[in-house]
């Protein structure tokens, strides 16, 4: 009677451990995988075709919002709706070719901001528990500064795996894109 006590209580205890445990590894593994910029982790622990698809929603209703709002646009009447769906199918497109393992390893080859995250060891791992925030018992998210901005990363439960399937962007991000775009091709003319 003892043990099946003991045994009713030292389960629960390990499924939970192992259940937070298994999200925390996954969020180490992801940084190993963009610290070494190591593709087979990445293509592992990211989900991409759902990241792909959300990515295409976040990209086309911000660019929806933004067209609605210029008033240089509005003048183009029906035109302005035709365009729209024209840059929309390019934003997919190029979020279809890029969005992926080796567009991610090309990007990490061309980026040094890697270098500057902390080498993935046992301190960073158990320092997760830092940075996780659980939306619900199947996703979490972590935090991210870049350029003093807060990027989200979504976590979601596959199954017993924990996958990157959504990145939230901080408000504005594509106004402060679109500057910072504009202003290189300024300066470039």
């Amino acid at each position: 009677m003892k043990k099946l006590l003991i045994s009713l209580i030292i389960i629960p205890v390990l499924v939970i451990i192992t259940y937070f445990f298994s999200a925390l590894y996954s969020t180490h593994q992801i940084h190993k995988g963009i610290y070494y910029n190591d593709k087979a982790l990445l293509k592992e622990y990211i989900e991409w075709k759902k990241l792909r698809e959300n990515l295409k929603n976040y990209l086309n209703v911000n660019l929806l919002k933004e067209s609605q709002k210029d008033e240089d646009f509005k003048n183009l009447g029906g035109i302005s709706v035709l365009i729209t769906g024209f840059v929309s199918k390019i934003v997919d497109s190029i979020l279809d070719t890029y969005v992926n393992s080796e567009g991610l390893n090309m990007l990490l080859q061309e980026n040094q901001m890697a270098r500057k995250l902390p080498k993935p060891n046992l301190k960073t791992l158990l320092g997760g528990i830092k940075i996780m925030e659980f939306k619900n018992h199947n996703s979490f998210r972590i935090k991210h500064m870049v350029d003093e901005q807060e990027i989200y990363l979504l976590f979601q439960r596959i199954g017993i795996d924990w996958k990157i399937t959504a990145i939230e962007l901080p408000k504005g991000f594509l106004n402060e894109f679109k500057k910072s775009k504009l202003n290189k091709i300024k300066s470039i003319s």
